[in-house]
């Protein structure tokens, strides 16, 4: 077996404007019982944005709370509470650092910022363990569990990083900022809360909340610009690079295109033309799928068995897709390779990858995936500098590896990140085509390994099917712990791939 290194890819960045970074003195005052031994007053939070974007824009704000001090007593239940944009929408969010002196295991989840409660289309983010005192969900006065920080600790929230698409309108104005700056004696007002103990013979436990200073509600300004809509990069790659193609035979042109953060749907809506650049010809025209595949079947004019190879340089243009001032704009795209007609007999050494994908245990940032390609080796053997490539969503990861010597398995290892909606990962492997005077080594995936990563705000029962479908076709296996590692039930596939179900194995 064959093992590539370890893939920790992050999802693709959308450029954006040159940010700044301020860093704000915020004052909290606090109530409740034993409120005396509350977080210490003023405490820095630390913002990264950009000034300004353009309309429909993808771009991000990074805010980092400041070191807090606890005193006397161990606190419990800590939570720390985001005010989010009404005219921004939010695409992803993750901590960005850990957090320090602080035990339980940090997570973000939407909250209405006026009750405090969990919900997913929620205008404010929590950093929570969870488990929340006074106002939230799953609230309580207990003196351990959620995020914990003992007595005498200077301890730090985790930085959090928010990705938004801006409004269309220009001269709008994007605040980020914390979300409970009024009076702290509703859920409204607060913006810290936490429970403990009072201590003592006749100690009981209590229930503590913070609001912040006013200057915290707006702690960035991001302004639309008056510029034109955004425009979403695409990238399109030609399947198998260059090639030889026996004129004899209808040759297969194929090609996949991706672009982040495009609505589902978009992209398929454009188109892929493949060209002949020397002639100006156009070998053909598709629409890529689901996927992002797009492919074409030519039948070039027969090259006499007495004339010389003949090579082409051939494009496969993908047209974009034209947005309004709901859907960003895809730019158009283009891959080109060197196309060899031959009137010789080339013979193709096809191979066909089966790729799988088994996945670890979900965390608040990320799904680890083993991507798995088994296929069967050609009566041919390969030659020695042969090299075979991992895709996620048509992105190369990492360098690409050497058919293994023996045996017919290659593995890799990719952390899949998590953003606020569901995302579907696809994975791919090709091999890189190559070339012995007329024998041709090629292969690819014929159908994608899909990952389903459930977004950490995405609760629509109608959304993707999650889990892993772990093979080369809809008929395969569902691997993966279906409610605990990914949170659906895997009612909603039945009657729709019924197939899925030959197999469930929990604790993949």
């Amino acid at each position: 077996m064959a093992v590539a290194a370890v893939v920790a890819i992050a999802p693709t960045a959308v450029a954006q404007t040159e940010t700044v970074t301020e860093t704000t003195s915020v004052q909290y005052s606090c109530r409740g019982n034993n409120s005396g031994n509350a977080p210490g007053s003023p405490r820095d939070v630390t913002v990264t944005y950009p000034e300004s974007v353009a309309p429909g824009e993808i771009f991000t704000v990074t805010l980092e709370p400041g070191v807090m001090r606890n005193n006397s007593r161990n606190h419990a239940r800590f939570t720390y509470d985001i005010a989010l944009p009404d005219n921004a929408e939010l695409v992803g969010s993750s901590l960005a650092s850990g957090a320090q002196n602080m035990s339980g295991t940090p997570a973000l989840t939407r909250i209405n910022p006026q009750t405090k409660v969990n919900q997913a289309d929620g205008n404010a983010l929590r950093i929570w363990g969870g488990q929340s005192a006074r106002w939230g969900t799953n609230t309580g006065t207990g003196t351990s569990g959620g995020l914990t920080v003992n007595s005498g600790t200077d301890f730090r929230f985790p930085a959090v990083a928010m990705t938004f698409r801006a409004p269309a309108i220009p001269a709008t104005e994007i605040h980020v900022g914390l979300a409970g700056t009024g009076p702290n004696s509703s859920a409204a007002g607060a913006q810290i809360m936490y429970s403990g103990n009072t201590g003592g013979l006749f100690g009981s436990n209590f229930q503590n909340e913070c609001a912040a200073s006013a200057n915290a509600a707006q702690l960035s300004t991001t302004t639309v610009s008056d510029a034109e809509y955004a425009v979403l990069p695409s990238t399109t790659r030609v399947v198998g690079g260059d090639q030889l193609a026996d004129t004899a035979e209808p040759v297969i042109l194929r090609a996949q295109v991706s672009s982040p953060y495009a609505a589902a749907g978009n992209l398929s809506q454009g188109t892929v033309t493949f060209r002949d650049t020397d002639n100006d010809v156009v070998l053909g025209v598709a629409n890529p799928d689901a996927d992002g595949f797009a492919e074409i079947t030519h039948e070039f004019d027969r090259i006499p068995d007495s004339d010389p190879d003949v090579p082409l340089n051939v494009v496969a243009e993908y047209s974009g897709f034209e947005g309004d001032s709901v859907e960003a704009t895809i730019s158009p795209s283009s891959d080109s390779i060197v196309l060899t007609l031959t009137p010789k007999v080339v013979v193709q050494w096809v191979t066909d990858f089966t790729v799988r994908a088994t996945i670890g245990q979900l965390t608040e940032e990320a799904l680890p995936v083993t991507v798995t390609a088994t296929f069967t080796r050609p009566e041919l053997e390969y030659p020695a500098d042969t090299l075979v490539q991992l895709y996620r969503n048509g992105e190369a990861l990492g360098e690409p590896v050497p058919m293994p010597d023996s045996g017919t398995t290659l593995t890799w290892e990719d952390v899949a990140p998590r953003g606020e909606r569901n995302a579907t990962y696809r994975y791919t492997v090709e091999l890189d085509t190559i070339r012995v005077e007329y024998d041709q080594w090629t292969g690819a995936t014929a159908q994608p390994a899909a990952v389903i990563v459930r977004g950490l705000n995405d609760t629509n029962p109608d959304g993707p099917a999650t889990g892993s479908l772990d093979t080369g076709s809809l008929t395969g296996r569902l691997e993966g712990s279906l409610t605990d590692s990914v949170g659906y039930d895997v009612a909603p596939l039945s009657g729709v791939m019924p197939d899925l179900s030959a197999t469930l194995s929990s604790g993949s």
